[in-house]
């Protein structure tokens, strides 16, 4: 909710920051099912990225270079999830949803171990 001042000149206006309403945690998965690694954002004002080991995947659904991951969910409703189908020993990573700086917001992330059984 953001408030401000009828003459924003003399009082700044004040905007809660953004924040996590579910923080992405830790899976384990076999080989060959999906994952859904969760991320809701409250108040969201940044991109939304995930990343894999440091390596960022994108702000768009599908993701280039990714064809079994895709990002679900409703932007306007602060919903990112990281969806991977088919999971492979390969996507045993640590993984992090990210919200980037915008105006009086900062940034803010958080991380998830995505943990894959062999078959």
């Amino acid at each position: 909710m953001q408030m401000c001042s009828v003459v924003p000149l003399l009082l700044p206006c004040i905007a809660e920051q953004q924040k996590f309403r579910l923080i992405p945690g830790d899976l384990v998965v076999a080989e060959g099912a999906e994952a859904l690694l969760r991320c809701e954002i409250h108040n969201a004002a940044g991109s939304v990225q995930w990343t894999k080991d440091g390596f960022a995947l994108g702000f768009t659904q599908s993701i280039p270079g990714y064809p079994r991951y895709s990002v679900l969910g409703d932007s306007g409703q602060g919903i990112y999830n990281l969806r991977i189908v088919n999971v492979t020993l390969e996507d045993d990573a640590e993984y992090q949803c990210q919200v980037g700086p915008y105006m009086h917001h900062k940034l803010i992330r958080a991380k998830a171990r995505l943990t894959v059984i062999g078959k």
